[in-house]
């Protein structure tokens, strides 16, 4: 599983994380209809700039308790770039689902994906992430969330120890509620902007002013991306990438998205000030 500091790192290496991120939350955000179409067409941009960072927001803010939600279930099988660095020979995540493809953004670039395991240049970028996630191996950052969280999650008893014998009256529903109110309280804490109320105010339904001023450099920090054009070579080579793993061909079944009403240009934008 990339770790966070991973899946921020976007356009530098190790890139495939942020191919990830694309694959598993962008597309959640935009809509798995609205996606495809993005992708079946190369002359517009996709998702949106709000989008993207509302998507890296609810990311940042659930991943810890993502992380030990799911390190509690499957224990030891739960393999992180916080306990599992390269020296261990154990496949990275993203090198599993995206085996034999590496990304090359540079400016002087001719191919943006490599897909040649002898190719000198996919030989050096895929050791420039093996460094990267080594030194991350052992930083100060990697330490904390090991200690936090993945430590905790492998030691402690679940939620539903916790809920007791069930008496014959009881229905199957109430007890699944149960354990579910009791992992949300249990894993409140490990929320970044939505977590315990000493963490903020809660100004816009539940996210805190931390929240809303990361939301806003998020935006900010991705428009001046999309204006330097650093998104064109992007994702053009994941729309390569998509098409490569079949997950851009639309089916019969997809629906077309239709629209709703006509915006008005005049009172719409994006972003902020």
């Amino acid at each position: 599983m990339p770790s966070m500091e991973s899946l921020k790192r976007k356009w530098e290496d190790p890139i495939k994380a942020h191919c990830i991120f694309y694959m598993c939350f962008y597309t959640a955000a935009v809509g798995d209809v609205r996606w495809k179409e993005c992708l079946s067409t190369e002359d517009e941009r996709i998702g949106s700039s709000t989008m993207e960072a509302f998507a890296l927001l609810v990311l940042v803010n659930n991943y810890k308790a993502w992380l030990y939600e799911n390190k509690k279930k499957h224990q030891d099988n739960l393999l992180t770039e916080c306990h599992c660095p390269p020296s261990q020979k154990k496949p990275a995540f993203v090198d599993k689902i995206l085996d034999g493809i590496e990304f090359n953004l540079a400016t002087d670039a001719s191919t943006t994906v490599i897909s040649d395991k002898t190719n000198a240049v996919y030989k050096s970028l895929g050791k420039k992430r093996r460094e990267w996630l080594e030194k991350f191996y052992k930083s100060d950052g990697c330490k904390k969330t090991d200690e936090a969280v993945l430590k905790k999650a492998s030691s402690s008893s679940g939620p539903e120890d916790d809920i007791g014998e069930v008496t014959g009256d009881q229905e199957e529903g109430s007890i699944v509620k149960e354990r579910a109110k009791k992992t949300r309280k249990l894993t409140r804490h490990l929320r970044e902007f939505t977590g315990v109320p000493s963490e903020g105010e809660r100004k816009c339904k539940g996210w805190s002013d931390e929240g809303m001023l990361a939301f806003e450099k998020h935006v900010m920090t991705i428009k001046k991306d999309v204006e330097d054009g650093k998104h064109v070579a992007w994702e053009r080579a994941y729309r390569e990438v998509m098409e490569k793993l079949g997950h851009s061909r639309r089916t019969d079944n997809d629906r077309v998205q239709q629209e709703r009403y006509e915006p008005n240009l005049s009172v719409f934008y994006e972003g902020f000030e």
